[in-house]
């Protein structure tokens, strides 16, 4: 009796063992989780299905087309392309607009497709990746010479992107850039990323940097915010260059800034004003407005010299600082300590 008593009781502490350490059940889901599951599930299904649709395509990168502030990573550099919907805004500014010159006249209705725009200006490390692949040589290299501001722009020996004239990590945007080199990497980028990449053309470029608004900046009218958005003139320069004309504020920086320190605009874009000035693909016409076709226009062709630039730079007083100003350099050769770049793709 004393055997079997000892027999059941092995096979009952056997039992609440194997009980215990036994993998439990799920208890059941409530209705909202279900719920939650199931659009999960149906999330990671569609972005599957997009993903491999466009790897099917012979894609490099996986994207998802025409999703308003959708990422597109470039492949080579790692540089971020940000989604700028296709619509029609109003380019140009007011006659009351504080700043403005004739050239930005008249307003009128321009209305774009879809495109990429870089999220960031083209850094040092950006352009070193594409002069160390291509064993590319820039103007200011080659002709030995660059434009520096020493009290007044003047044309000085020595400096190019490697040796700007001012403190600057792999984070800056790269300076002392022409027409022509900005050119030559978005050349050089769009044949390594098989993809359609340039320079912005001009009302790209302030569609992009309006955001949807239509005040000077892109933040508003008033230009004390500035320094919330943007590396300009302000009063960090002032205490080295007293005789300027500063925003009334703290920006930290008298040069340039890491790309992407500031807030950035409605569509994501950091530095769209400050920090440098960007080259777009047109070429300057001071009558241009008045001769703008209404869709996608461009002022484009290898008979034109005279290059668009936009943004302003950390050199920029307040009545440059605004979306709609315009400002252009006679050759494409040009370039500066406040002059640099951004792509995008078509």
């Amino acid at each position: 009796m004393k055997k079997l008593l000892a027999l059941v009781l092995c096979v009952l502490g056997c039992l609440a063992t194997a009980w215990w350490f036994w993998p439990k059940m799920p208890p059941p889901l409530k209705d909202g989780a279900r719920q939650l599951m199931a659009q999960g599930a149906a999330v990671k299904e569609t972005v599957n299905t997009a993903v491999r649709g466009i790897f099917a395509q012979g894609q490099k990168q996986p994207v998802l087309q025409g999703q308003d502030g959708q990422l597109w990573v470039e492949p080579i550099t790692g540089m971020r392309f940000v989604w700028i919907p296709g619509g029609c805004f109003r380019m140009g500014s007011e006659a009351s607009e504080q700043g403005r010159s004739r050239d930005e006249g008249p307003i009128h209705e321009v209305c774009l497709d879809g495109f990429w725009m870089g999220q960031r200006e083209v850094t040092r490390g950006e352009f070193r990746r594409f002069v160390e692949d291509s064993g590319y040589v820039t103007d200011a290299e080659r002709e030995g010479f660059s434009w520096v501001y020493t009290g007044r722009w003047e044309k000085r020996g020595g400096y190019s992107w490697r040796r700007p004239g001012f403190y600057q990590d792999e984070t800056h945007p790269v300076v002392h850039v022409s027409f022509n080199d900005a050119s030559a990497m978005a050349k050089w980028l769009g044949e390594k990323a098989q993809a359609a990449i340039g320079l912005p053309t001009e009302a790209q470029w302030e569609y992009a940097c309006r955001s949807g608004r239509l005040e000077a900046r892109h933040w508003g009218d008033d230009p004390k915010e500035a320094c919330a958005y943007a590396n300009v003139a302000d009063r960090t320069a002032a205490k080295d260059f007293p005789s300027w004309t500063v925003h009334e504020c703290f920006d930290g920086f008298v040069f340039t800034a890491p790309v992407g320190t500031y807030r950035p605009n409605a569509y994501g874009l950091h530095d769209m004003l400050g920090n440098v000035w960007e080259w777009c693909a047109d070429g300057y016409d001071p009558q241009a407005y008045r001769k703008h076709g209404s869709k996608n226009p461009a002022v484009l062709g290898p008979a034109v010299t005279a290059r668009v630039i936009r943004g302003g730079s950390w050199y920029s007083r307040p009545d440059d600082a605004r979306c709609a100003k315009r400002d252009a350099l006679s050759r494409p050769d040009r370039r500066s300590q406040d002059l640099g770049f951004r792509l995008v793709r078509q």
